[in-house]
């Protein structure tokens, strides 16, 4: 019998693109897309596009090898099908999840708000998200929220004011970034100069021509720096000074008014000079209070008693938050610049992702002086 030849196999074909077979349609008006259909998986785009499922991911996240023929294919495809890809599944395969924890002490006061706006502002611009907790100023609940946090598998982590510092539960990828923490020699820290801040302040004193000072402090690391500047100026012009524990709030300042003002301060035993005395009977004449609201504390129970400030006191506060410029009159403040050190705790946090570091970066405060204080009458 003669041989029959083979047919010969037909050569393959390259998968057309969407606008390719939607011109191969005669006798139908020409889409440019072709039709779309509405919510087209993956698998899908691959089977049209002629490719894996992986050369999908690949061309749509731009990782990976892929030609630019291909890319423009599964692109087009991905259009005309309306693929969107699925953010859980692509972290998945990356094995990220675009959130950064941030644990604040609380997230009412003025100061954490600009620190907050300035990470997302960072992280939005990366493609991430942060997942918030508060501390509410306590150890235990510092605790709890990294727990809580760490559950949604983090990529990384921020804390400001962090009372735990090492003993805070660990991060699969990083470390915790600290922003001021209470616990000094931390790893990847933000921090501010308090101390170069409560000597700023105890310089506007003096040139007020102040003599009889007074300290409204708080618990913590932060007042403790601030008043050992404070008191190192202070203590170089041969004064000294008395002082009240408040604890922040408005409430602790009023106290510590109305405390220094009666005399009733266990910090001293009225003001002395090298130079001259003073008798300890009298009023200060020069308050540095180490929050904002403290400071507004301090000018209500002056105003209670029929003090002017600056012209029988002179105020000075710390932080410059929003309610340092609506008080009356105008509060004079140590500036912290929350929005530069929000922004540099979130490029931080994003280098440590990286596999990257650096060391403790410190921010200087600045005086931003305002009409409470100046030279007495």
């Amino acid at each position: 019998m003669p041989k029959t030849e083979p047919s010969p196999r037909p050569a393959p074909q390259k998968a057309a693109l969407p606008s390719e077979k939607a011109q191969s349609k005669k006798g139908q008006s020409q889409k440019v897309q072709g039709e779309k259909m509405r919510g087209a998986g993956i698998r899908e785009v691959a089977k049209q596009a002629g490719v894996s499922i992986a050369t999908v991911s690949r061309a749509l996240s731009d990782e990976g090898v892929v030609s630019p023929q291909t890319r423009q294919r599964v692109v087009e495809w991905a259009a005309a099908l309306d693929y969107k890809p699925s953010p859980l599944g692509r972290n998945l395969v990356r094995g990220r999840s675009d959130l950064i924890g941030l644990i604040v002490p609380n997230v009412a006061f003025p100061l954490y708000g600009e620190m907050i706006r300035a990470i997302g502002d960072v992280l939005g611009r990366h493609g991430m998200s942060i997942l918030l907790a508060s501390s509410h100023d306590d150890e235990a609940a510092e605790r709890g929220a990294a727990q809580h946090l760490l559950k949604h598998a983090l990529d990384g982590g921020i804390v400001i004011n962090s009372r735990l510092g090492p003993l805070l539960p660990l991060q699969r990828h990083s470390g915790w970034v600290h922003v001021a923490p209470e616990v000094s020699g931390l790893p990847h820290r933000v921090e501010l100069d308090n101390e170069a801040g409560g000597a700023l302040a105890a310089h506007e004193l003096l040139a007020s021509q102040r003599r009889r000072l007074a300290y409204v402090g708080a618990e913590g690391r932060e007042s403790a720096e601030r008043e050992r500047g404070f008191a190192r100026v202070v203590a170089g012009a041969g004064l000294t000074y008395r002082r009240f524990g408040g604890d922040y709030s408005e409430v602790s300042g009023l106290r510590a008014g109305e405390a220094l003002l009666d005399g009733a301060v266990g910090g001293g035993s009225g003001w002395t000079s090298s130079a001259e005395g003073v008798p300890g009977d009298m009023f200060p004449d020069g308050i540095f209070a180490a929050g904002d609201l403290m400071a507004a504390g301090v000018l209500r129970s002056l105003h209670r008693r029929g003090l002017r400030v600056p012209q029988q006191v002179a105020v000075i506060g710390f932080d410059d938050a929003v309610i340092a410029s609506l008080l009356y009159p105008r509060l004079t403040s140590i500036r912290q610049p929350a929005y530069p050190m929000g922004v540099a705790a979130a490029n931080l946090a994003l280098r440590l992702l990286e596999g990257q570091s650096s060391g403790p970066l410190t921010f200087l405060p600045e005086l931003v002086r305002r009409e409470s204080t100046g030279p007495p009458e």
